[in-house]
């Protein structure tokens, strides 16, 4: 009896010291911090330019490594290209408030509203990243992302790993929700269907402005043509195209001489002439009275010349503009992804 007890007591034992065992295992496996993806293998351009992105970290701990560094420049490299969205990373201690240190940033690097600023306090083991309003995510998904992403790399004092995780993490966002942006557009232009409707497209503008001219030209050659026929030392036609100015056909047919009048018809003979009077006149019978002459009035017609003018128009143009915002209130303009 006593030995089925100490047997009962012994496997009781036993069992509690596997759990313990497998606990701590789950837990040292859990705290464990693999290596992030290297930008290589991310699918990022590695012949991009990375000096202007320098300056985007700040490293005032001291815990990034230069090849560190040199991968979240080329990281910022290629989002500036493809999206126009680039994020600012700072590593120190005792940074203070994140969100005031946040805003700081964004005025001192004049940030778009597609931006972010990274902010790790590695004494308080803790980051913060504030996104613009046009950046691609929401308050909930930024959340998200430092979770799963960063924040064992942060307790186990491995933050520039933990940015590379991030960014790699955040990589894989874009380019399944926006593919290569910018680049997209670049290469449908460049692929046959695109380049073909691309040359169209230049031709009917062309034609339709070469319309718009000709029919320019032609109203203005006859305001000329009326005006100045038959003057000596006339002004020259000057066209808007060239080949509808005096030594092409296309003048030369416009400017005609105009037919000579036809010939008078002959007068036919005049009827001879009856009655009396004075003059030719006709119709005066009578003595004259000693009375009071009588008289009527004249009335009488004129030629009115009526006469036209000239009036100019004004040719209207539009361009193109880039509006944009400041992130919190930076003045650098932009916004969602809109290119740089």
């Amino acid at each position: 009896m006593k030995s089925n007890s100490k047997k009962l007591v012994l496997a009781w034992i036993v069992a509690i010291a596997m759990i313990v065992a497998a606990v701590f295992i789950g837990l040292r496996k859990g705290g464990e911090t693999p290596a992030p993806p290297k930008p290589q293998d991310m699918g990022l351009d590695m012949s991009l330019s990375t000096d202007q992105f320098q300056t985007y970290i700040l490293d005032n701990a001291g815990e990034l490594t230069a090849r560190q560094k040199e991968s979240i420049c080329l990281y910022n490299a290629n989002w500036s290209v493809r999206y126009d969205s680039v994020i600012i990373v700072e590593v120190g201690k005792n940074v203070g408030p994140f969100d005031d240190r946040a805003y700081e940033l964004s005025y001192q690097f004049d940030l778009k509203q597609s931006d972010g600023v990274l902010v790790i306090d590695v004494a308080a083991k803790d980051a913060y990243l504030a996104t613009g309003e046009d950046y691609p995510m929401t308050s909930g998904q930024v959340t998200s992302y430092l979770d799963n992403s960063l924040y064992s790399y942060v307790q186990n004092g491995k933050a520039g790993d933990g940015i590379l995780n991030l960014f790699a993490d955040l990589n894989t966002y874009y380019v399944d929700n926006y593919g290569l942006g910018y680049l997209d557009n670049s290469r449908g232009l460049n692929s046959e269907g695109g380049m073909a409707a691309l040359v169209v497209g230049i031709v009917l503008l062309l034609l339709v402005v070469v319309l718009i001219l000709s029919a320019i030209d032609s109203a203005r050659h006859s305001a000329y043509r009326t005006r100045y026929y038959g003057v000596v030392g006339a002004p020259v036609f000057r066209p808007i195209l060239f080949w509808h100015g005096p030594s092409y056909g296309w003048y030369r047919r416009r400017w005609r001489r105009p037919p000579p009048p036809p010939p008078r018809p002959p007068r036919p003979p005049q009827p001879p002439r009856s009655g009396g009077g004075f003059g030719g006149f006709s119709g005066f019978s009578g003595p004259r009275s000693g009375g009071s002459r009588g008289g009527g009035g004249f009335s009488g017609g004129g030629f009115s010349r009526g006469g036209g003018g000239f009036s100019g128009g004004s040719r209207g143009g539009g361009g193109f503009s880039r509006g944009g915002g400041g992130f919190s209130g930076g003045s650098r303009g932009g916004g969602g992804f809109g290119r740089r």
